[in-house]
This record gives C-alpha cells, structure tokens and sequence, in this order.
C-alpha cells in the first residue's frame, strides 16, 4: 500500500495483529482461560495525521481463548474489571517507588458504549465523545466500537471479519 507522504514507496504489512495473535494461540496450544499479550509496532495506513496522530502506532493488545459459553457481554466486563485492576496495581506501585507519580485513575471503571456516547453527545465527533467521557469518569471501557450508530456512521472502524463489535472495546 502507499502512505500520502511516501509517494513512490511501497509499504508492506505481513500479518494483521488479531489474526496473527489468534493464529499463535492455536499454534502454540493455548487451552481455555490462556492467553498472551503483544506489543505492537505497526503502521496505520489510513491514519488522519495530527498533532496527536502518526502513521506509526505503539500499542499493546492480549487475546485469551475462552470457552463458548463465556462470549457474552458479563465474561467481558469481568475480564475488563481485572485487566483495570492490573494497572491500578501497577500504579499503586509505581506511586510508591516513585513520589512524584501521583495516583490518578478511580476507583471503578464505568462502561459505557458508543451508542450511549452518540446519544448523550450527538453534536460530538466521537473523539470528543470519548474525551468527555473519560474527563467525567477518569477511567471508561468503551464497548461496541464498529458498528453503525443512529447517525449512520461508525463510532470507529474495527475490522468486521474478526472483531466481534458487540463484545469488544477499549479500555481508555
């Protein structure tokens, strides 16, 4: 594929993550309740570049084989409410080992999905959207990204050959 700024150079992407991380989960045979993390260093070819926004991105992601029954919207927020334990954990360490990083995230994390964003915000670019909500809960899980909203529009694109967009989301 081509980036605008790189006209006449190819950019190649071997693997998709997802695909990739649910490939090695069979490879390596991974059983139920087992999974792995990954850092990614990737390339966003479709990215709308800013001040805050690269072609490169530095993300980390885990996937976790469960049984069948367990793909519902309640093994999904327990594994949220564990996952957000973690990095409360790791800042209550942190904060410890280092006194000037204050402690910032809350208690619990609210979830909240992108329908309930748009129809609360519905003059909001769904950025903005996630934005005031973060700003009025400190910490969100923001479920559902993919799908078309009332609007028409996706709150986000997620690929719909391998993200399930009623039990996904983002920890923000």
């Amino acid at each position: 594929f081509q980036i605008n700024c790189f006209e006449n150079d190819d950019i190649e992407v071997v693997h998709s993550l997802a695909k990739w991380k649910r490939m090695a989960l069979k490879k390596y045979g991974f059983g139920v309740r087992e999974g792995l993390y990954t850092n990614m260093n990737a390339i966003r070819k479709d990215e709308e570049v800013d001040n805050l926004h690269s072609y490169y991105v530095d993300q980390w992601d885990w996937e976790r084989i469960i049984e069948k029954a367990q793909r519902n919207e309640e093994t999904l927020k327990e594994i949220v409410c564990k996952v957000y334990q973690s990095l409360q954990e790791t800042e209550d360490y942190m904060s410890v080992q280092y006194s000037y990083i204050k402690k910032t995230l809350p208690r619990d994390i609210t979830f909240v999905s992108t329908y309930e964003l748009e129809e609360k915000y519905p003059d909001k670019t769904p950025k903005e959207r996630e934005y005031l909500a973060a700003k009025e809960h400190g910490a969100i899980f923001l479920m559902k990204i993919g799908d078309k909203l009332a609007s028409g529009e996706p709150h986000d694109g997620r690929a719909p050959d391998y993200d399930d967009w009623s039990l996904n989301g983002d920890i923000i």
